[in-house]
């Protein structure tokens, strides 16, 4: 019986794929096997070429020369090659096709690899090798068949690599076999997608077996060749494997010990038993041989590899072999030389982490049930999608852990990956998991006290290892967080490294830019007592303003949380300034009782200092939050120490704050001078007041630029032009517009916005309503702290009255009753006005005035206009001594989010109601002049519109002209404006 390895069948080979196939393109070949009687009948007949994959053939084009060689069973005279195998009969059939030069996949061969020699590829497809091979016959596997339906409820987010892997094993079973490489980090799932694959090959027909290479010293050469050759003579027929054994000359029994005496052969007689056993029992069926772990391989099973694959290609016989690639690409891994051909030869599969879906499912099918999508998200960003991180933290999630821990199994493996790298950089990545996920290689070596470039080295090294990954800009993460996690939780005392970054940082001020100021304050806070507290206050204070700039209001408080916190290290002033700005914060975000609590502790400390101002500070903080009742006696216990005299209740908190403002402005103490000037602006805002305010506005904006505070700029900016607007100056919209491209310039998310709603306010009030409202989604988007969502409910509400909209504005009152409003009572009032409802309108103004100063103009609007509507002369009479002092001013209310016009307006309605026909004519004209001046034309319109009405009311001469011409001009605009509620011709 012929060798497996006879010489003429190589020579055949030989002649047949590397000579005819360069001088003629292309080469495919196809075996049909059959077994029993009808295979004696004669060759089969010609079988329609299966694959549509020939890009440049297109079928058999015209010219192409088609080359069919058939050997055929005659008798005694048969094929060598069948008689060889015994078991099978049937015919070989060779076509070669002419290709062009340029197209030649033979000359494309050094370029791609050799891996790429068995790749055909769908035209326009996915570029997923595949090649299509028919079978005919009973031969007890089909090639052209490997079904996937097997492992598809197993492999969870591997449906890829699991149909390279079996395109590769489709192959080897219906033609030829190669090498396949499958690589990744440990637990990611080689060995899953391996064993899935080869259970599939059993299953259809093949011999499959395995070995493991083992990490130790002390195992014996060739280990995994070992295993193989014992698991092939176990699952072998006697006959086959009697044939393996003839074929390799006797030296199976070597290589596996039993051969007491013998020496095992030379490397290549070795090489050369083993590959002509496995190539024999390819003969009888097709063989898959899986071997693991080749990074731990010893050398010589390397080279035998090698050496099987390059013999082998044309056999049906397949290698799959696993590695850690991160493993051995550093330059030093004794391996590492040993595996670049075999990565050459072969078709490398890549595993890598799962994606989201794949990381929920797999902690689906792990735990019993779905994971929330937030749990699934995080776990996915810790794990980097690693299948066995996953199943350890799902099984730790389903014992009712949490998947913040690291898993026992997780952390050594991950240990285990980390003692392999070199002992700088398992120095150096310490300091960088103190630094986070993210990190850049210039703070790294500024912690480290090393040179950038020194630096760059070691992680390139990491990056090797698959354990940290540069992500462009100087920028590196790790593989993912458990890698951190676990260097971190192996340091002793990390409060040296995160004292060490602030240090760092404050000694390079260049780099504060590469490190967020949350994560300087974090920093700051874990160091312990490696940082001064009164600095890491201040870091974390820092870290407040940046979150507040992003509109992050959770963020900063909790930031200011934390600043209060490490006050207890500080001295007392400094405890009490904290409780004061979390108070404050508190108070605004309305947790009034935990604010009261925080300023009582602020006053309990201020009591016992011997510092006037501080208790001067917080009894106006609390008389700003809560009122003069729960204030008073601190105010009056401050301002016996810090002004003296007696004056009434009522004046206690002017008095201090002006006092403050004199000794700050004396003294050049800008930070109490600011504190003592927005108190002032406060305080005293309402009716009468905007002459004063705008000065005040203007001393901020001094300090602000003084002291390089753009935010106070900002906002002292803001409330000046509302001043302005109060004042009927119309030099208003200067001072808006250069706001608001100041805000731009900034770019600070909160500045935007507010410069955004101030926007929106004065296009409502100079009629642009769309353009309000199509302001209102970014800036809700913006915003969810539930002052602003009140206040812009408002605002929408003052437009929907300018309109006439009744039934939106009574919608908008609805959603403003679930939520803080100052003056509530007194919308849902003017909407009653409005639509006709007077009842209504007269019971909530029973109920008094609100108790907020900043709503007192909007308040004396709704008294102008309920007693305008009842012609009461006692309301009037009220109304008119309340307005008189305002004339010539607007009314505007909460900080400037409701403008209600010109009092000239309201005041001239209530002459009208009273009869008083030619004040009432002035007081309107007036009312248009302003509006117009103000470039306010929704006023304008609603002032001609009542004009026109007391003209034809007092009916002068020229009042009935001169009110149809007003008429014609508040129906035409009121049509433009969407303001159709008012009158017409």
């Amino acid at each position: 019986m012929a060798s497996s390895a006879s010489p003429f069948w190589n020579i055949r080979k030989v002649v047949v794929f590397w000579v005819m196939l360069p001088l003629l393109g292309v080469v495919e070949t196809q075996r049909w096997w059959r077994s029993g009687p009808a295979s004696r009948a004669g060759p089969s007949p010609a079988t329609p070429d299966p694959s549509p994959h020939r890009r440049h053939l297109g079928g058999a084009p015209a010219g192409a020369l088609l080359v069919r060689a058939v050997t055929q069973r005659t008798g005694a005279g048969q094929d060598r090659r069948e008689r060889r195998t015994g078991a099978c009969r049937g015919t070989v059939s060779v076509r070669v096709y002419i290709s062009p030069p340029w197209q030649s996949w033979y000359g494309a061969w050094p370029q791609e690899g050799r891996a790429a020699r068995h790749r055909l590829r769908e035209p326009g497809g996915s570029g997923v090798p595949h090649r299509r091979w028919e079978s005919v016959g009973t031969a007890g596997y089909r090639a052209s068949a490997m079904s996937q339906d097997a492992t598809s409820h197993e492999l969870i987010g591997r449906e890829h690599p699991a149909a390279l892997l079996h395109a590769e094993i489709s192959r080897a079973l219906g033609s030829h076999g190669g090498l396949v490489l499958v690589t990744g980090e440990a637990g990611i799932g080689k060995t899953t997608l391996v064993t899935s694959a080869a259970r599939e090959a059993r299953r259809q027909g093949a011999l499959v077996v395995g070995g493991a290479c083992w990490d130790s010293g002390n195992a014996p050469g060739y280990w995994p060749w070992v295993q193989v050759i014992r698991a092939l003579r176990r699952v072998a027929e006697p006959p086959e494997w009697a044939q393996a054994e003839e074929s390799a000359g006797g030296s199976l029994a070597a290589l596996l010990g039993e051969a007491p005496g013998s020496e095992t052969p030379d490397g290549f007689r070795l090489y050369d038993a083993v590959t002509s056993a496995l190539v024999a029992l390819s003969q009888r069926r097709p063989v898959v041989i899986v071997i693991e772990d080749l990074h731990v391989a010893d050398p010589a099973s390397l080279r035998l590899l090698e050496f099987a694959a390059q013999q082998t290609w044309f056999e049906r016989l397949l290698l799959i072999a696993t590695y850690r690639d991160a493993e051995v690409e550093p330059v030093d891994h004794p391996l590492r030389d040993l595996l670049a051909p075999l990565v050459a030869r072969a078709t490398t599969i890549s595993l890598t982490g799962l994606d989201l879906a794949g990381v929920r499912a797999l902690m689906s099918r792990t735990a019993g049930h779905e994971p929330p999508p937030d749990l699934a998200a995080e776990v996915h960003l810790r794990t980097g999608g690693n299948p066995f991180f996953v199943e350890q933290t799902a099984r730790l999630w389903r014992s009712g852990g949490s998947v913040g821990a690291v898993a026992p199994g997780v952390r050594d493996a991950l240990l285990r990956r980390l003692s392999l790298l070199p002992r700088p950089v398992s120095e150096l990545l310490p300091a960088a998991a103190v630094l986070g996920n993210e990190f850049h290689r210039q703070v790294l070596a500024a912690v480290v006290a090393a040179p950038v470039a020194h630096v760059d080295r070691l992680l390139e090294l990491a990056v090797v290892a698959r354990l940290v990954v540069a992500k462009g800009g100087g920028v590196f993460a790790f593989a993912h967080d458990l890698v951190r996690e676990t260097l971190y939780d192996a340091l002793d005392d990390p409060r040296d490294l995160h004292g060490a970054v602030v240090a760092a940082l404050d000694g390079s001020p260049g780099l504060a830019g590469r490190l967020l100021p949350s994560d300087l304050a974090r920093h700051a806070r874990l160091a312990g007592d490696r940082v001064d507290p009164e600095r890491a206050i201040d870091l974390t204070l820092a870290a407040s303003r940046d979150a507040r700039g992003r509109l992050a209001g959770e963020e900063e408080l909790g930031h200011l949380r934390r600043a209060y916190d490490l006050s207890a290290a500080a001295g007392p002033r400094r405890r009490a300034m904290m409780a004061l700005d979390l108070g404050r914060e508190l108070a605004h975000l309305g947790d009034r009782d935990q604010a009261r609590q925080v300023l009582d502790e602020a006053a309990a400390i201020a009591r016992d200092l011997d510092d006037p101002e501080l208790p001067a500070r917080v009894a106006l903080t609390l008389h700003a939050h809560y009122g003069l009742d729960q204030a008073r006696d601190l105010l009056k216990a401050a301002h016996a120490r810090l002004v003296g005299g007696q004056v009434p209740d009522e004046r206690l908190a002017l008095d201090l704050i002006l006092h403050l403002v004199a000794q700050a402005r004396r003294g050049g103490d800008d930070e109490v001078l600011t504190f003592s000037l927005w108190a002032q602006h406060d305080i005293i805002w309402g009716p009468g007041t905007a002459g004063e305010r705008v000065a005040l506005t203007g001393e901020l904006i001094g300090v602000a630029r003084r002291t390089n505070d753009p935010e106070l700029e900002h906002f002292a900016t803001a409330l000046r032009w509302v001043a302005m607007i109060e004042q009927g100056d119309p030099r208003y919209l200067d001072h808006f517009h250069d706001y608001a491209a100041r805000s731009r310039r900034d770019g600070r998310s909160h500045l935007i916005m507010t410069a955004d709603i101030d926007a929106g306010i004065l296009a409502a009030l100079a009629g642009r309503f769309a353009e309000a409202e199509s302001l209102l989604p970014q800036v809700r988007a913006m915003t969810h702290h539930e002052h602003f969502t009140a206040m812009i409910d408002h605002h929408v509400w003052a437009m929907m009255w300018l309109q006439g909209r009744v039934t939106e504005q009574q919608r908008v009152l609805h959603d403003l009753r679930g939520r803080e409003h100052p003056c509530l009572a007194v919308l849902e009032a003017l909407t009653a006005l409005q639509a006709g409802d007077l009842d209504l309108a007269l019971r909530h103004f029973a109920d008094g005035e609100p108790r907020h100063r900043m709503a007192r103009p909007l308040w004396l609007r709704f008294q102008a206009q309920i007693a305008a509507a009842t012609r009461d002369p006692e309301l009037c009479a009220q109304a008119r001594a309340a307005l008189e002092p305002h004339r010539g001013r607007w009314a505007v209310s909460l900080f400037g989010w409701d403008i209600s016009g010109p009092y000239d307006l309201w005041l001239a309605m209530v002459d009208a109601a009273e009869g008083r026909w030619d004040a009432a004519v002035e007081g309107f004209t007036a009312a248009r002049r302003s509006a117009d001046l103000m470039q306010a034309r929704p006023w304008s319109l609603l002032a001609r519109a009542h004009l026109a009405d007391a003209l034809l009311t007092r009916d002068a001469p020229g009042d009935a002209s001169t009110a149809g011409d007003l008429l014609g001009e508040v129906r035409a605009e009121a049509t433009e404006l969407g303001m159709h509620h008012l009158p017409g011709p």
